[in-house]
């Protein structure tokens, strides 16, 4: 270690002016001895974010970026590290899904700040309080300190002008139960924790994981910047800040690391994560491939002059919940004259109570007299419902799907890749939006009823119409089997 005077004022005056990712440059060796820092425009762009935050341009902000591009290194590391050199009270809480890697990045700007390097440069900003100097949480004596915690944690007492989420879901436990309990704990818990509810600043980063995620319920409730950065350039999703920022990129597929990241790797990374939805949200920052995860895109077929369909049966998918995120849909299906296509032809959606549903299937009943089942799901909303109109609507139909709603969809997503699913045009029903981007993102998706409603639909419609072709071709008859269904 030199101590020249000289070689330390001219370290502090590089770091001044270029911020940072200067500052990384400089103190990398303190971090990682043995490894040499690859410069990237991507850490540059991180950098000039989490400055903006620095200055209070921004107070919130959502960074997607894959794995391994050096994310936690530069804003959970370097990033305090810096601004302790000029703002030393800064008070910082981090957390992760996981309070080892929390308190590995605490150790690891706690021994960056103890080095010979830092000292001799920033000695002068603070000084530890050795009383307070701990592993999970640090302090020096301008206040300012940096606590670690995780996703199931506590901060009781503590008020942050900094919090930092750092990979706030495990990746391999994408349920439903952790994406709730995440977002209730950034929500209850972490939105009281901090020193001023106007200034101070609150951080997301993290790989998409699921379109439920932390990053995307809260770039969905607004007010979060969002600096997006797949692995592979997708025009497409091009991504462009209030600060200035565009991604350089112009070439479909450019990495976005090459120097650290080649094609090959790439390709060995996508090997590993295995499926296409994986390798969709964890590298390119779209929890739902373009092309649809279990459902293709181009495998949705629809028509505008509806097809005739002598056999009809309703669908039904109920939770009669008045409020939250369930709804009933009803669905009505038809099989076109020659047994080949599945035709959906008219739904029905919305937040209902129990008298509202039974309203619901009663007008579908009157509405669509010739339907020949009413399929409803023989489970606790659905028995209920069957008990009270049974008398009322005799071809009600309970049913008790076997296995759950992906494997469900697997079995007949045949049917939609083989071109015989039909669904009205969006041009004359205005639903069928919300209806194609559930069958696409599903399983991902926010809600998964109308997705429900018709894999009950076509798995009851397959079953018959296999059914009544078989006894047929045993007949050696050709005639009509609507009357089966």
């Amino acid at each position: 270690m030199r101590h020249d005077k000289t070689l330390i004022n001219l370290d502090r005056a590089v770091i001044q002016k270029g911020g940072l990712r200067k500052f990384i440059e400089l103190s990398w060796h303190q971090i990682e001895p043995g490894k040499t820092f690859v410069p990237g425009w991507h850490i540059v762009a991180i950098c000039d974010h989490l400055e903006a935050i620095s200055r209070g341009e921004l107070t919130r902000l959502v960074i997607n970026i894959p794995p391994g591009c050096m994310k936690s290194l530069t804003a959970c590391v370097f990033w305090p590290a810096w601004v302790w050199t000029f703002k030393p009270e800064t008070k910082w809480i981090y957390a992760s899904y996981s309070m080892a890697l929390s308190r590995r990045d605490n150790l690891r700007m706690r021994r960056l700040i103890e080095s010979e390097w830092y000292r001799l440069r920033f000695g002068d900003a603070f000084r530890p309080l050795n009383d307070n100097w701990g592993t999970a949480k640090f302090v020096n004596d301008r206040a300012g300190f940096r606590l670690c915690t995780s996703v199931d944690g506590t901060v009781t007492g503590e008020h942050a002008d900094v919090q930092v989420c750092d990979d706030p879901i495990k990746p391999q436990d994408v349920s439903k139960t952790s994406l709730t309990n995440c977002l209730e704990w950034w929500n209850e818990t972490m939105s009281s924790r901090l020193v001023d509810f106007q200034k101070s600043a609150r951080v997301i980063i993290m790989q998409r994981l699921h379109v439920n995620d932390l990053a995307g319920e809260m770039l969905r409730s607004g007010g979060y910047e969002h600096l997006s950065l797949p692995m592979e350039f997708e025009s497409r999703f091009p991504c462009k800040t209030s600060i200035g920022f565009k991604d350089p990129r112009s070439v479909e597929e450019e990495l976005l690391w090459p120097q650290k990241c080649s094609a090959e790797s790439v390709r060995e990374i996508k090997k590993g994560i295995g499926t296409e939805r994986g390798i969709a949200a964890q590298l390119q920052q779209q929890p739902v491939p373009h092309s649809g995860a279990i459902f293709k895109k181009d495998a949705i077929k629809s028509y505008v002059r509806q097809p005739k369909t002598p056999t009809l049966i309703t669908s039904w998918d109920c939770t009669f919940k008045e409020t939250g995120s369930s709804y009933v849909v009803g669905q009505v299906w038809g099989v076109s004259e020659d047994h080949e296509h599945y035709v959906l032809i008219d739904q029905i959606r919305a937040r209902m109570s129990f008298s509202e549903t039974l309203s619901a299937i009663r007008k579908f009943a009157y509405k669509y007299p010739t339907s020949s089942a009413h399929v409803i799901e023989e489970k606790a909303n659905g028995s209920a419902i069957i008990d009270m109109l049974r008398d009322e609507i005799p071809s009600l139909r309970p049913v008790l799907p076997e296995g759950g709603k992906e494997a469900r969809a697997h079995a007949v997503e045949g049917l939609w890749s083989a071109g015989r699913v039909l669904i009205p045009d969006v041009t004359f029903a205005p639903w069928v939006g919300d209806f194609i981007q559930e069958v696409l993102e599903f399983p991902s998706s926010i809600n998964d009823d109308q997705v429900d409603a018709m894999t009950q639909a076509l798995t009851w419609l397959r079953e018959r119409t296999l059914r009544m072709k078989t006894f047929y071709k045993s007949m050696n008859n050709t005639g009509n089997i609507s009357c089966f269904l």
